[in-house]
């Protein structure tokens, strides 16, 4: 545009009225292209006069900035007539991060350059969070495992001394002490390093058939009476069944441990147009309300030997299989534990769409 005036400014002498209606047609639509850009750019934009005061905005600086531009220019502290860039935190209407950057304009004033910088810098804390997460996951890691082999070489020397000094009552404490550790790093280990499921189609029913079947001895030593209700028909799921074991060996230990000696176990399975649907309830004492918002949390029970990785690595397992968990529970009523699986054809589905 600049060098089309230096031309016509040299020209003008030549130019017929005709020639120079037609060109300054064609810079009028270039000023209204412009015209356009500053005025839907994301980015916002304030043009200052020498003194500072704004004397041209566009919508996007108004909708970072929260007020008029004009009503801003002084909280920013604007450098005027200098390059420079700084961050700004604003707090009205919404919290955002704002970059400001000036330039030095010929005619004296300066131009103020805002673009909101909240969604980078979140990327940004999320990636150091998770890179801090990792490292701390590997340390873990590394300490687990050097726990564990003395942990195997005491419980070696124990089952040594116990041949020679055979029904000791303290040597029969260490070692369930020591199985007792040896079972929280295992879990331990398991959440630090969770492992993908190998999904093939099946019943969400069959896991569960092994795990009560694997949970029969102290079912009946407790007297605790099962009803069980799973259909002949069942809609298939993309399962890992290994993992699924887990899930119901964790939920239902849980529930076996809340009941009291003959309590009742209820374990029902069906399904729905979009799920396969497992419902565990149990008959004991129930999980108060402050202690059931961090149920699938780490380190998180109501138990006084528990941990709450168990319940936690279930919930892990049962998101990667596309389903959700929920408790439900009220003081002296019991717990109830609703599994949601998709069933395979809304998976591949929901994969396709």
């Amino acid at each position: 545009m600049r060098n089309f005036f230096r031309g016509v400014r040299k020209r003008i002498g030549k130019l017929d009225a005709g020639l120079l209606r037609e060109q300054y047609e064609l810079i009028a639509d270039e000023a209204d292209f412009l015209e356009t850009l500053f005025a839907t750019n994301s980015e916002g934009i304030i043009v200052l006069d020498d003194q500072g005061s704004a004397i041209k905005s566009n919508p996007a600086a108004k909708a970072l900035l929260g007020m008029e531009p004009e009503d801003a220019v002084n909280d920013l502290a604007v450098p005027l007539g200098k390059a420079s860039k700084k961050e700004l935190a604003i707090t009205y209407p919404d919290e955002k991060i704002l970059e400001m950057r000036t330039l030095p304009l010929k005619s004296g004033g300066t131009l103020v350059y805002l673009r909101d910088m909240t969604a980078e810098r979140k990327r940004s804390e999320e990636e150091l969070r998770l890179g801090a997460t990792k490292a701390v996951r590997d340390l873990a890691s590394g300490v687990a495992h050097e726990i564990a082999n003395p942990l195997n070489a005491i419980s070696l020397n124990l089952q040594l001394l116990e041949r020679e000094i055979p029904d000791n009552e303290s040597i029969k404490t260490c070692r369930k002490q020591i199985l007792r550790l040896e079972s929280i790093l295992r879990e331990f280990l398991q959440a630090l390093r969770p492992s993908r499921p190998n999904l093939a189609p099946g019943s969400i029913a069959d896991p569960l058939k092994n795990c009560l079947a694997t949970l029969r001895n102290e079912i009946e030593e407790r007297r605790i009476s099962v009803t069980l209700d799973i259909p002949s028909a069942l809609p298939s799921v993309a399962i890992d069944k290994s993992q699924f074991e887990q899930v119901y060996f964790n939920i239902i230990k849980n529930a076996l441990e809340a009941t009291k000696c003959g309590g009742h176990l209820w374990v029902e399975v069906t399904s729905d147009d979009n799920d396969a649907i497992v419902r565990i309830k149990d008959d004991g004492e129930g999980i108060a309300p402050e202690q059931l918002i961090h149920l699938f949390e780490p380190y998180r029970t109501t138990k006084e030997k528990g941990n709450g990785l168990g319940l936690m690595i279930s919930a892990r397992i049962i998101r990667d299989h596309g389903g959700t968990i929920c408790a439900e529970s009220k003081q002296d009523s019991g717990t109830t534990f609703t599994i949601r699986i998709p069933r395979l054809e809304k998976r591949i589905r929901r994969l396709k769409g």
